[in-house]
C-alpha cells in the first residue's frame, strides 16, 4: 500500500476517536474558560490558547500530517511493491 493511501485510510479510521478525545478535553476546559473570578482570570488566556490550539490542530493537521512529513523528508515513499520473504534453504530429504 502506498504511503498516501495508507495515511488516508488511517486518518479516516482514527479521526473519529481523535476528534472525540479533543472535543471532550475542550469540553472539560469550558467551565474554567467561562469562570469570572480573579483567580481564574490568570488561567483563562492560557486555557484559551490550549483549547483552540487543540481543536485547530486536530481538524487541520491530522488529515495532512503524513503528506507534510513526506514533503519535509521525514518519510519516504516505497514505490516498489513488497517482495515476499525468501523461503530459505530447501528442506533435506
Amino acid at each position: 500500500m502506498v504511503l498516501h493511501d495508507a495515511a488516508g485510510r488511517a486518518a479516516r479510521d482514527r479521526f473519529r476517536a481523535i476528534l472525540r478525545t479533543a472535543v471532550t478535553t475542550v469540553a472539560g476546559m469550558l467551565p474554567l474558560l467561562f469562570e469570572t473570578s480573579l483567580q481564574a482570570q490568570v488561567l483563562v488566556p492560557m486555557l484559551t490558547s490550549i483549547a483552540f490550539g487543540m481543536m485547530s490542530s486536530t481538524v487541520l493537521l491530522l488529515p495532512a500530517a503524513h503528506s507534510i512529513m513526506e514533503d519535509v523528508g521525514f518519510t519516504e515513499i516505497d514505490e516498489k511493491p513488497p517482495q515476499p520473504p525468501d523461503a530459505g534453504p530447501p528442506a533435506a530429504a
